[in-house]
Formats: C-alpha cells, structure tokens, sequence
C-alpha cells in the first residue's frame, strides 16, 4: 500500500495555495495556468515492431528510432479553461540534447516571455497559477539573506542597512548567524511584476503537478506527438507540435481543468480546508441564575 509522506510545511504551503486560488475565484479573477515542458526529435515508445521490408509511408511499417537523445524544443505557454491565451506560445530550440529543460530556462528569458507574450495579452485580473521552478523564484535584492560565500564587509554591510545590532568584534559566522536570524520573508520578481501589472499569482507546493491543469494538456500533445513522429528530423518535430497544439480543442482545456479541480476538492477534503467557519453558540445548563453563552468561532484546520 501505498501512503504519501509530506513534510508539515508542504501541508501548509497546499492549504495556502488553495485559499488563495479559491478567494481569487470568489473577486472573478480568471485563473491561468502556466508552465513549461519540452519535445525531443526522438519522442516515442521505447519498443516497437519494425517491418523493414515496408517503406515508410506504408500504413504497415513501424517506425525505426534512431539512436540518440535528437534534437530538444521548450515550450512556454498560458491557458484557461478556455484554450491556450492567445499568444503567449512560445516554443523555442534548445542548445543542448541533455537533462530537462529547466536547464534551458532562465530568468531573463522568463520574465521577457512575462511580460511580452502573458502579461501584455490578459484584458482581464487574472491569477497565475505557477510552481516553484528555479526561473520563477528569483529574490528581489531586499529579501536576499547573506549566504557562506558572502564577505565579512558584506555581511556588516547588511545588517547596518537594516539597522541589524551585533557585537562590535563580531566573527564573521556570528555575523552570518545574526543574519539568518533576520531573514527577511521571500518576495520574488516574478510577483512584483505580475502584481504592477493588476494580477496575482498563486504558487503550487512542490510535487503538485496535478493541481496546474496545463500539465495534463502536455501530456495530450506529448501523446499526439509521440504516436505522430515518423522521420524524427526537426521539421518532423516542429509539424507534429503544430498538429498537437491545434489538438487541444476547449473540451480538452475543460476536461484538464475539471480534473484538476476534483484533486483541489480532494485536497480540500483530506486537508480539512474551510474558507470560513460560522459561530457555534453553545448555552451550558447550569444552576446558577445567570445563563452563560460561549460563542466559538476557531478555525479547526
């Protein structure tokens, strides 16, 4: 049998995330979903039958894959429940053939995607729901913490800034230790901007894919794709994304969302998250002559 193990703190961040989700819902903030994924030129099932007496255009040949890892293309996108938002499509070559594409991503190029192809495009307050990839959590400067590789001025630097006492012959890691004792609360670059832009961003728990419904519409196209590829060249590639991306139809956006909604139920459910709780008044009998009402009103989760 199987039994999840999450830390208190993942427990938390989930019940966080689905009240924030929920209240934007309640203001009529349209809630967009938004990640990354990848397409290799060599996409496909790991064993196949292979007839190679038949030409590749036959109905019976099976596709023989060649070695490798080919070619890698990232992928960038929004949608609702509707479709993709208009626009925000961004597919681009990778530079190199290994690892995931996290790798290929970088802040930079993420805040620029932001701003030009998502931000610019919603005519309406919207929630960004996001995970916590390295390119979506770059600290602002006013809430870095010194780190082991930061100098002894440095360190001295920061705490006169935040008006921080220490001892005057402080050690460099007492120093470092007073500083991690005043780490400031994360603020991300990428909440500021969405944020000057009028909308909000709902950040997922880690491990949560399942929550984000654009994961499962990657995986509508990676199936189209996957079962689509013949040549495995990079315009075998680039066309088969094309036909996968004119694939997701409105009923697979609302079929990914309403999935997704029943695990945020589900999770509601086991998490025990009530968006609000109505007063119990209890009136305890008693034998004096004064009747003593307690009213409660504490959140049980």
């Amino acid at each position: 049998m199987y039994v999840r193990k999450e830390s208190m703190n993942v427990v938390c961040h989930r019940i966080r995330a689905l009240r924030t989700l929920q209240r934007h819902r309640e203001e009529d903030r349209m809630v967009v979903y938004v990640d990354e994924t990848w397409f290799t030129t060599r996409m496909s099932h790991n064993m196949e039958w292979v007839d190679s007496s038949q030409p590749n255009t036959s109905a019976t040949y099976s596709r023989q894959v060649p070695p490798g890892d080919g070619e890698r293309f990232v992928v960038v996108a929004a949608g609702t429940a509707d479709d993709f938002v208009q626009g925000s499509f961004l597919c681009f070559a990778a530079n190199n053939t290994t690892g995931d594409y996290h790798g290929e991503m970088n802040g930079e190029l993420f805040l620029r995607w932001l701003t030009t192809q998502l931000l610019a495009i919603l005519e309406q307050p919207a929630v960004s729901v996001m995970d916590n990839a390295p390119y979506h959590s770059i600290l602002t400067e006013e809430s870095r913490c010194p780190t082991t590789a930061t100098r002894k001025s440095h360190l001295i630097e920061w705490l006169e800034h935040r008006q921080i006492s220490f001892p005057q012959h402080a050690t460099r890691p007492e120093l470092l230790n007073i500083c991690r004792q005043y780490r400031p609360e994360p603020q991300y670059k990428v909440d500021d901007i969405i944020r000057e832009w009028g909308h909000e961003i709902d950040r997922l728990p880690p491990a949560h894919p399942e929550l984000n419904a654009i994961e499962q519409v990657w995986g509508h196209m990676k199936r189209h794709v996957r079962s689509s590829l013949q040549r495995f060249t990079r315009a075998d590639l680039q066309a088969r994304m094309e036909e996968a991306r004119h694939s997701v139809t409105d009923e697979v956006w609302a079929g990914a969302v309403r999935r997704s909604r029943a695990f945020e139920d589900e999770y509601r459910s086991t998490d025990n998250v009530h968006e609000s709780v109505d007063p119990v008044i209890i009136t305890l009998d008693s034998d004096s002559d004064d009747e003593v009402d307690l009213i409660l009103s504490s959140d049980e989760d």
